[in-house]
């Protein structure tokens, strides 16, 4: 019985890996393969794995690697449980190249910005309403954002990083542009906020009604966390409000292993995975109990009679 390494794993097809995993090319063109990323959600493949070099590229991250490094977060774990994986249940795979049928070659389909302008289209505000963010907050941080698909017109909510690339958000997509990186928000503060994506930055501010004493560091992926180690030691305090899940525990853990001092800050929204859940509950909350101190005014003027 064959028992891997990290050398001879990263040897392991990473095509057939995916396969194995049930998880099928949208498109081949060449070397290259292209998926759905098996590493968050999107409706247009930008997950790259070229068989001539045995390796992976998230576009939409700005992240990828070889074999381990792509196992260890499909399946949030270490290197150690990664390789154990492979040496328990998965060692009757077969991890030989193979060919996917019934997939016809097409032309790559890379997001591309084309305009940049302040954000005001009803429907983009529309968005943040049903995120309980308030446009005035958002205007501040983000921008109206014009890209092409495969040639088509879209427009969302754009969210700049450090490196000139965008987050992406509307109300049907969840995307970026390159390059991939993490966001900062510096105010001159001792005190720094470490938040996974945009839209838990903006309705933290939102909860604060706008106003802060600390600088932000946005991950925009949990991936990113290392690219932040850095940045974080030029503070005096580091605060976490991370998701509540296995990729926001993953990330605390590798901010702890580079030797970041921090405070785990995400007590507050106890119960909810991410600080925008917790915004919209107590939205939900404060609605409730207008509505029952408005009912007894109603009732005395006879309304509902």
């Amino acid at each position: 019985m064959t028992r891997y390494n990290c050398k001879t794993a990263k040897e392991l097809s990473i095509i057939s890996y995916l396969e194995q995993c049930g998880i099928q090319p949208q498109r081949i063109k060449g070397h290259n393969y292209w998926y759905l990323s098996p590493l968050r959600e999107e409706k247009t493949a930008s997950f790259k794995v070229n068989t001539k070099l045995n390796a992976w590229m998230d576009f939409g991250e700005g992240t990828g690697g070889n074999l381990i490094d792509l196992g260890i977060r499909m399946h949030y774990c270490s290197v150690e449980e990664f390789l154990e994986r492979l040496n328990k249940g998965n060692t009757d795979f077969s991890f030989h190249q193979q060919t996917s049928r019934n997939v016809e070659p097409q032309s790559d389909n890379p997001v591309i910005i084309t305009g940049v302008k302040a954000l005001e289209h009803p429907a983009l505000i529309t968005y943040l309403k049903t995120r309980g963010v308030d446009s005035a907050i958002a205007n501040t941080y983000c921008k109206e954002v014009d890209f092409t698909i495969s040639g088509k017109p879209y427009f969302a909510i754009g969210f700049a990083n450090r490196s000139g690339g965008y987050e992406l958000r509307n109300n049907w997509f969840k995307g970026a542009s390159s390059p991939k990186d993490i966001t900062i928000i510096d105010g001159s503060h001792k005190a720094a906020i470490v938040l996974e994506g945009f839209i838990d930055f903006l309705s933290l501010l939102q909860l604060k009604g706008g106003q802060s004493q600390s600088d932000f560091i946005i991950l925009n992926s949990v991936a990113l966390a290392e690219r932040a180690v850095p940045v974080l030691k030029n503070y005096q305090e580091v605060f976490l409000m991370l998701n509540h899940d296995k990729a926001g525990i993953a990330a605390a853990e590798k901010l702890q292993e580079a030797d970041v001092n921090f405070t785990d800050s995400s007590g507050f929204y106890k119960g909810f995975n991410d600080i925008n859940e917790y915004l919209a509950a107590q939205r939900q909350v404060s609605l409730q109990t207008q509505i029952r101190r408005r009912a007894p005014e109603e009732r005395s003027r006879g309304i509902g009679r």
